[in-house]
């Protein structure tokens, strides 16, 4: 019981911050321009591994969320989980393709590495059976948080600023990776709030979480 809550907190604290880094350190441009990918390899190697990594992450952040929930919403905790496992695992296929279109860049002509992105981005089962599905993590969590407010198990903020902290990068797209990294700084806060609740519970409230009280 200590093994499984002790890592749960710390990866409701990690992910957020595994995010920030993989924004912050990411090259410049919504689009995988070979150009600006060939400019900044290093940078298109670090930030895809750290949101590989955020996403390997937030598998032990739902099985956590999920088990806070087991005794006042299984039901809405399962579905929650389902979704959020689900998607966190198309994710990590989704963000390895950083490294692809990187290889693409340096092997190809500007204009046939595009051609061959966007062909493989337009196949149905890259659109319907990687990227849709891994949208799915969004949905997962939002269940989840929302469900946790709905039994006071947590403040309503805690989805609302996870809302919007899920939000701004795709808002700011066209903005530096700075200020999409901002959402990240959000996360931390709604999901740090969860993650210090966690940690400071004995096995025994582990055991029972239906003792964790939003406050």
């Amino acid at each position: 019981d200590s093994f499984r809550r002790v890592t749960g907190g710390v990866a409701l604290l990690i992910w957020p911050v595994f995010e920030f880094l993989a924004f912050l350190t990411a090259p410049p441009g919504a689009e995988h321009d070979p150009e600006i990918f060939r400019t900044h390899e290093t940078s298109v190697q670090v930030s895809a591994l750290l949101y590989v990594w955020a996403a390997l992450t937030i598998i032990p952040v739902v099985l956590a969320l999920a088990h806070l929930l087991r005794e006042r919403a299984a039901g809405a905790g399962g579905i929650g989980a389902a979704l959020g496992l689900i998607g966190a695992g198309h994710g990590l296929t989704l963000f390895s393709t950083d490294f692809y279109d990187l290889a693409l860049a340096q092997t190809l002509p500007a204009d046939q590495a595009v051609a061959v992105t966007e062909r493989a981005t337009s196949l149905w089962g890259f659109v319907y059976g990687m990227l849709l599905p891994g949208f799915l993590m969004h949905v997962g969590l939002f269940t989840l948080l929302i469900t946790m407010a709905a039994v006071k198990a947590a403040p309503w903020w805690v989805p609302g600023i996870a809302l919007v902290g899920t939000l701004v990068p795709f808002l700011t797209a066209e903005q530096a990776p700075a200020v999409q990294a901002t959402g990240a700084l959000l996360h931390l806060a709604a999901y740090g709030w969860i993650a210090l609740r966690v940690l400071r519970m004995t096995d025994a409230e582990w055991r029972d979480a239906r003792q964790l009280v939003a406050s």
